[in-house]
């Protein structure tokens, strides 16, 4: 259990660095561990008209490969379903919205903290049937 509880910290401590690096960009974040029946959903943040449904993903090191290579078909499928419920509670969100992905590490930056990466348009709702 301490491994689980290990894990999820460090997930949640990844989501925190992906949400002040957004917000210091002029994104505001709407939602955190949005969770639905069919997939849950990161960060959910806007800037002007636009909102992005984020997924967020880490690593310490490049053992386990880059974060990116996490977000599987399934994953995507279940990002785009809970997307379309929030979208379908929400409409009066969004005008413009796109997936996408925030990486944390697995390299570092100068001073010695894990670099932060931000994917604009990293899938499409579509995608999912052409990975």
């Amino acid at each position: 259990m301490a491994q689980r509880s290990s894990t999820h910290q460090r997930g949640q401590e990844w989501e925190d660095r992906a949400a002040g690096f957004l917000a210091r960009r002029a994104w505001k974040v709407l939602e955190r561990d949005y969770r639905t029946p069919v997939g849950e959903i990161d960060l959910i943040v806007r800037r002007g008209d636009t909102l992005a449904f984020v997924e967020v993903k880490g690593r310490r090191s490049a053992r386990k490969g880059h974060p990116l290579e996490a977000v599987s078909r399934p994953k995507v499928k279940r990002i785009c379903a809970a997307a379309a419920l929030y979208l379908a509670q929400h409409p009066e969100k969004a005008r413009v919205y796109r997936f996408d992905v925030v990486t944390v590490g697995p390299d570092k930056t100068w001073w010695g903290t894990l670099k932060v990466r931000h994917l604009e348009n990293a899938f499409s709702a579509e995608s999912f049937y052409n990975i």
